[in-house]
């Protein structure tokens, strides 16, 4: 059985997984979140409700805060490495985030897919209104996506600058009009500023005019297709939704009927079952009555012959009363009878081993010896 990890808890009970990193080092110290002066400083750029894009796996802290004090709808978090991601995912979980979607990004090939029942699925992200990106993060192919989000979106930067292609950056952030809000140490917020136009002649301000609504209708019919292919998305899933309860509601109704037929099944055999019963009772009443008329018969009969065999019974009652006497009679006189042959058995024997008859028994035994030999002779 594996132990449990070890969890930081930070000063309003969020719970975070003890990773070995030196952000985690930084808030095991503080015991709140990392850059939280920051963050607080910061706050002020970042809108409620919005969708934040933080780039950097280790902040998950940032995540958090965004969703829990700036009340951010939506709050994407990028990690390639697939445990790093899951101990994201259960972050968010345990804290009770839900509109922390933890997702596993290909920067080159703009595509980012989500883990769903054990499946890699491709996200279909809202376009941020914020994007936090460290300096690790702008040094890792991530500057073409970036340039990409800025041309289309035009979203609040919250940027470290001790990067080491921080001045591509910035020359990239002044191109696209971008300006510096606010800034404390190596960490900056900027945002999209347009540029205030000189006067120049009627044509040429037409011109810029129509250049900026030009830009301004792709960026509505960019978010107009955004909107469109998330009404297309919603409608799909309502679409299989509605099919699964349908087919839920079917199989609800098969059921129900399965069971209405099988409570009427139940309730003919239980009526014929009652019936059969009841005829059962019936017949083993009516036998059980003539069995008892029977019986009074019987009995009648057997009283009669009773009263009948009576005068014999008394007789031979007598009888047997008379024969025992006699036999008690019998069984005296044997007793008398054998103690008297004890008596005379004794006194045979006693007779029998006296001398005289001894020298009885040998006179006759001579006696009988001499008469054979007389008659030999």
């Amino acid at each position: 059985m594996t132990k449990n990890k070890a969890l930081l808890k930070l000063s309003d009970n969020v719970k975070l997984n003890m990773n070995n990193d030196a952000v985690i080092a930084e808030m095991v110290q503080t015991q709140d979140y990392y850059q939280k002066a920051i963050l607080a400083e910061f706050a002020a750029f970042i809108p409620t409700k919005a969708v934040i894009y933080e780039m950097d796996s280790r902040l998950v802290s940032h995540a958090i805060y965004f969703s829990k004090y700036r009340d951010a709808s939506k709050v994407y978090f990028f990690e390639t490495n697939q445990a790093r991601l899951r101990d994201a995912r259960n972050d968010a979980t345990r804290n009770k985030f839900l509109q922390i979607e933890c997702l596993k990004p290909d920067w080159k090939n703009n595509r980012f897919v989500r883990l769903e029942k054990g499946k890699s699925v491709q996200a279909n992200m809202i376009a941020p209104h914020v994007i936090h990106a460290t300096a690790g993060m702008l040094e890792t192919g991530t500057l073409e996506w970036l340039t990409k989000q800025l041309q289309d979106v035009k979203p609040v930067l919250w940027l470290e600058t001790d990067g080491a292609n921080f001045a591509e950056i910035a020359s990239l952030l002044e191109e696209m009009q971008y300006q510096v809000r606010q800034q404390n140490g190596n960490n900056a917020v900027y945002t999209f500023q347009e540029a205030v136009l000189e006067p120049v002649e009627n044509h040429e301000l037409e011109e810029k005019i129509l250049e900026r609504l030009d830009t301004y209708k792709r960026q509505i019919d960019r978010m107009k297709q955004e909107y469109e292919e998330e009404v297309v998305i919603i409608q799909i899933k309502q679409d299989k939704e509605m099919l699964v309860l349908e087919e839920k509601y079917r199989a609800i109704e098969k059921n129900w009927m399965e069971q209405g037929k099988q409570h009427a099944e139940k309730s003919r055999q239980h009526q014929q079952e009652s019936k059969e019963a009841k005829q059962l009772v019936q017949q083993i009443s009516d036998a059980f009555n003539a069995e008892r008329t029977v019986n009074n018969d019987l009995n009648k009969h057997i009283f009669s012959l009773l009263e009948e065999e009576k005068p014999l019974l008394m007789t031979m009652k007598k009888r047997d009363a008379q024969q025992v006497k006699e036999l008690n009679n019998l069984k005296k006189e044997n007793a008398t009878l054998t103690r008297k042959l004890s008596q005379m058995t004794e006194k045979y024997d006693r007779l029998n081993s006296t001398k005289v008859i001894q020298m009885m028994r040998k006179y006759w035994k001579l006696k009988k010896k001499s008469q054979r030999l007389r008659n030999e002779t």
